[in-house]
């Protein structure tokens, strides 16, 4: 009696596209969001009892990432950045001076950790990323 519904839902079905799928009606994919970061120089070498400068550079900024906070991981007693945090706007770079107490003793290496940020400060949804900054002394 309503055999001749399959074949007009069948066809009514196969003239639809889906949402992000090619043929559809989405954009078929999201914006990515991404950025690169160096720490110069690295193996960086700091005397005890002294400090030394160490710059990170931020580039190839996408998406709507706009700047980069910047934060030195305190991981090992005794090494200390001034200052701890930065922002980089857009492509660019910071320096962090990086001091090691005449006693220490520890890791032989530190962080420095990277996050995007938007235009208004906010980082969901952003990239995060770091450097394994390799010292001696």
């Amino acid at each position: 009696m309503y055999r001749w519904i399959w074949p007009m839902l069948l066809a009514a079905l196969a003239g639809c596209g889906e949402m992000g799928v090619p043929g559809g009606g989405g954009d078929g994919g999201g914006e990515s969001n991404a950025f690169t970061m160096t720490c110069t120089p690295n193996p960086f070498y700091v005397p005890k009892g002294g400090q030394a400068t160490l710059t990170v550079t931020v580039g190839n900024l996408e998406g709507k990432v706009a700047k980069v906070q910047l934060t030195f991981g305190d991981n090992t007693i005794g090494v200390n950045s001034i200052p701890k945090t930065q922002i980089v706007e857009g492509a660019g770079s910071a320096q962090f001076i990086i001091s090691v107490e005449s006693d220490v003793v520890g890791n032989p290496y530190f962080y420095i950790y990277a996050v995007g940020m938007d235009s208004e400060n906010r980082t969901s949804g952003m990239p995060q990323t770091d450097c394994k900054v390799q010292w001696s002394y």
